[in-house]
Formats: structure tokens, C-alpha cells, sequence
């Protein structure tokens, strides 16, 4: 190996000087035979590369799995399910009507105490006695006294779906409207 690369700066070495000085490449004139001992020692060298390459151990590596991303959860994907399930036309599900009413009518105290900038009291009064809103089918989703209007019970019947839906909608729109400022 030490003759390899004393050899090879002895050639680096000559090439720059012939590079440098002419008379030293015109002293060293290439001739077949020159050429042809440069020829062969690539050619030796290069099956030397190959032999040492040959004898190596090929190592693959494996990818792996990738990751999988875990599940999260959708915020107000329980809302929309439990909303899907008692806004439905089937009977049945009192209970969950009355949960869900409950916590859309905390919202609408909390939204008109914010939008009024009054009392949880006052809300509460504006949202039991309807005057929260000027939409009659949002007041009837939240006070037990007022009645749906006529189109409303008609549009229930013809489309198949329940008053309580019709006024969920409109109780969430109306709440939407008022935490926006009334600019809906």
C-alpha cells in the first residue's frame, strides 16, 4: 500500500512539473509503451477496487412502519351527533330533548348577558319571556308558553321533520347573531 501511494505522488509530482517547465515534458515523450503501462496499471487498479468491493457485506435497511396518526377528537362532534339524534322526527328521547334545550338555553342567557351587558338574571327574564330575540320560532325553542308559528308547524308536517328541529336552528342561529353583534 506504501508503494501504491508513494507511487502516486511521484506521478502527481512529475505531472506538475511537466505541467510547469517544458523541457521537462519534452523529456518525457509518451510512447506506446507509456502509454500502454498506464493503460494496464488502470486496469489492475481497477480490478483491485472491484476484488475489495466484492468481499463487503451488502446491508439493506428495512423502513419500518410508518406512524400513524392517532384519532383526535372533532371539537363538537358529541353536540352534532346528540343534535342528529333528538332533532330527529322518531318518538322518543324526552329526556334528551330537555338536556339539550337546557345547555342551548345557557348559551343564549350567557350570549344576551354579554350582548346586553346586563345581569345573568335580566338574560335569564329576556330569554324565558321570548324578548331575547325577534325571531318567534327561536323564542318558542326556549319558552314553554309561546306556541311555534303556523308556517312552521305546516313545514313540519309536509318535510317529515320534528318542530324541535325547526326551532334548535333557529335558537342557534339567533345565539350566532347575537354573539356576532346582530351583523348576521
Amino acid at each position: 500500500m506504501r508503494f501504491l501511494v508513494v507511487a502516486g505522488v511521484a506521478a502527481v509530482a512529475v505531472g506538475l512539473l511537466a505541467a510547469l517547465d517544458r523541457g521537462v515534458a519534452a523529456a518525457i515523450s509518451p510512447t506506446a509503451t507509456v502509454v500502454t503501462l498506464i493503460g494496464v496499471l488502470g486496469v489492475v487498479q481497477g480490478i483491485r477496487y472491484a476484488n475489495a468491493r466484492r468481499d463487503r457485506r451488502r446491508l439493506s435497511t428495512e423502513p419500518g412502519e410508518p406512524e400513524r396518526r392517532a384519532p383526535a377528537a372533532v371539537p363538537g362532534a358529541d353536540l352534532d351527533e346528540r343534535i342528529a339524534r333528538v332533532a330527529s322526527p322518531a318518538p322518543g328521547g324526552y329526556r334528551d330533548r330537555r338536556d339539550l334545550r337546557d345547555r342551548i338555553r345557557g348559551v343564549a342567557v350567557e350570549a344576551v348577558a354579554r350582548d346586553r351587558d346586563c345581569s345573568r338574571e335580566a338574560a335569564e327574564a329576556a330569554v324565558d319571556g321570548g324578548t331575547w330575540t325577534d325571531d318567534p320560532v327561536a323564542a318558542a325553542f326556549l319558552d314553554a308558553r309561546s306556541r311555534y308559528p303556523l308556517r312552521v308547524r305546516l313545514s313540519a308536517t309536509v318535510r317529515g321533520r320534528s318542530r324541535y328541529w325547526y326551532g334548535l336552528r333557529a335558537a342557534i342561529d339567533e345565539i350566532e347573531r347575537t354573539e356576532s353583534g346582530g351583523a348576521a
